[in-house]
């Protein structure tokens, strides 16, 4: 025989698995520090190829004008200060993906934990059920 709150309960686990709760289900189950650090990694790799395109495009763009109207001092400063820029870049954008993924984690996290005691209430509706008809 059907139990009514115990199928509401179970329609509502499963509609929260529906729902996004696999992909919750999978950045719960990993280290912190582990999601977190590859997502910083991915970040930092991801900005890096971008400045590096960006500084081709540009150098391609302005090879004339750069080379033959830039003497040999300003040409180095302009490459340190090139450098300086891409680290303020790769700082504040790795600070802001670490700030994010570990909100993102941690939601998770709770969300899974609140899933899990919604299965266990759910265990002991049949274990109160099969003590019930014994």
């Amino acid at each position: 025989m059907l139990n009514e709150k115990r199928l509401k309960h179970m329609v509502k686990l499963a509609m929260y698995e529906s729902k996004g709760g696999t992909e919750e289900l999978r950045i719960s189950f990993r280290h912190k520090k582990d999601y977190i650090g590859f997502h910083t990694f991915l970040a930092g790799l991801w900005v890096t190829i971008a400045f590096i395109v960006l500084v081709v495009f540009l150098t391609m763009t302005f090879m004339g004008n750069l080379f033959n109207e830039i003497p040999g001092k300003q040409l180095i400063i302009l490459l340190v200060a090139l450098f300086g820029l891409y680290l303020i870049i790769l700082f504040t954008y790795t600070i802001n993906v670490r700030k994010i993924y570990r909100k993102k984690h941690a939601r998770a996290y709770h969300r899974v934990k609140k899933f899990k005691d919604e299965l266990e209430e759910l265990e002991n509706m049949y274990e109160k059920e099969d003590d019930s008809n014994e």
